[in-house]
């Protein structure tokens, strides 16, 4: 364990010396944003080659906000949210603002929760988050028995790590990293090891936390975790290439693609008169892809879920209009009004 908490201190120390392009990190109060401008990260691949792992990145994170991150395998996800949680790079240029995060590290859930366990059992890693956190003694036991019961870990509060599931473990990690207040919770795909039912407590437990005002970070390949109005960004290849609402990632819409140059004049009046009430096979022709105008989704490499290619090909075929559906509700609405058609 005093291993493990070496490494911890190690990660949350501060900056240190960037090579000759150096890094600066800066301390904030109350509600101003959490921001990095131009932030760009060095790190090493396997064979020890230096590569860039986060490009130029400038995001502003506001208090209370809820922020998507998106992207492939080995995009600069993990990376981006390191980062906001106050995971410091050996090696990196630009500034970061901390704002309404405060020094320190944030709490963070990652992906593979035996990077992140110091304690030897899920009662003491809770116990430890708590201790760090300075929670007074007298509220520890009660605040350490909640979490424990929250994760569906009280029969397994003193098991050790060998004992338990990587989703058990996952659960563990979460728990701990949700065992107080904090205005800053950042989640690394922390449930990709859960079933469905374990998968919706978190994300339900995350979305109270954030109603009660804690800023989340919900790093995922899962679109169907997406909301419509949640703020997305997509990053790859280590540069963040979208920021805007979880409807307009999946579907993109002809205006919006126009305004950031994705597509030209033309092209954009072909697609607003498509979404408008249908198209000719000529307004289509442009397109490289069946599935037009083509989403910041699979300009970003991920695959739609079927339901969103359905409603991209409905569109084509002028059968639907934007806002086209994404959460259950709306799509029952869509094949009820089939239903009457």
């Amino acid at each position: 364990m005093s291993e493990n908490r070496s490494v911890w201190n190690a990660a949350i120390a501060n900056t240190v010396e960037k090579d000759s392009r150096p890094g600066r990190i800066e301390y904030g109060q109350g509600i101003e944003p959490l921001e990095i401008d131009r932030v760009t990260i060095y790190g090493e691949d396997e064979t020890d080659e230096q590569g860039v792992r986060l490009r130029a990145a400038s995001l502003t994170l506001k208090a209370g906000e809820w922020l998507t991150v998106v992207g492939v395998n080995g995009s600069g996800k993990s990376t981006l949210a390191r980062l906001l949680a106050g995971l410091l790079p050996e090696r990196m240029s630009g500034v970061i603002r901390r704002g309404f995060a405060g020094e320190g590290v944030s709490p963070i859930v990652l992906q593979q929760p035996k990077a992140q366990l110091f304690g030897e059992t899920p009662r003491e890693e809770i116990v430890f988050a708590l201790e760090w956190r300075s929670v007074p003694a007298e509220r520890m036991v009660e605040a350490a028995e909640q979490a424990l019961c929250s994760a569906g870990l009280t029969a397994l509060a003193d098991e050790s790590w060998e004992r338990l599931s990587g989703g058990q473990r996952q659960m563990a990690a979460f728990a701990a990293a949700t065992a107080f207040s904090s205005p800053l919770l950042v989640m690394d795909e922390a449930t990709s090891m859960l079933d469905e039912d374990n998968r919706d407590a978190v994300m339900r437990r995350a979305r109270e936390l954030h109603s009660c005002g804690t800023a989340v970070v919900w790093v995922t390949q899962r679109l169907d975790e997406l909301s419509p109005d949640d703020r997305v960004v997509a990053v790859q290849e280590g540069r963040i290439v979208y920021d805007g609402d979880g409807r307009e990632f999946l579907y993109g819409s002809a205006r919006a693609e126009a305004e950031r140059g994705w597509l030209g004049t033309e092209e954009a009046e072909n697609g607003e008169r498509m979404e408008g009430g249908g198209a000719s096979e000529s307004d289509m022709g442009h397109a490289d892809s069946a599935l037009w105008p083509l989403s910041p989704c699979l300009r970003a490499g991920l695959r739609l879920p079927y339901l969103m290619e359905l409603a991209l090909e409905l569109r084509k075929l002028g059968k639907l209009r934007d806002p086209l559906p994404m959460t259950e509700r709306e799509w029952e609405q869509v094949w009820g009004n089939a239903g009457h058609g």
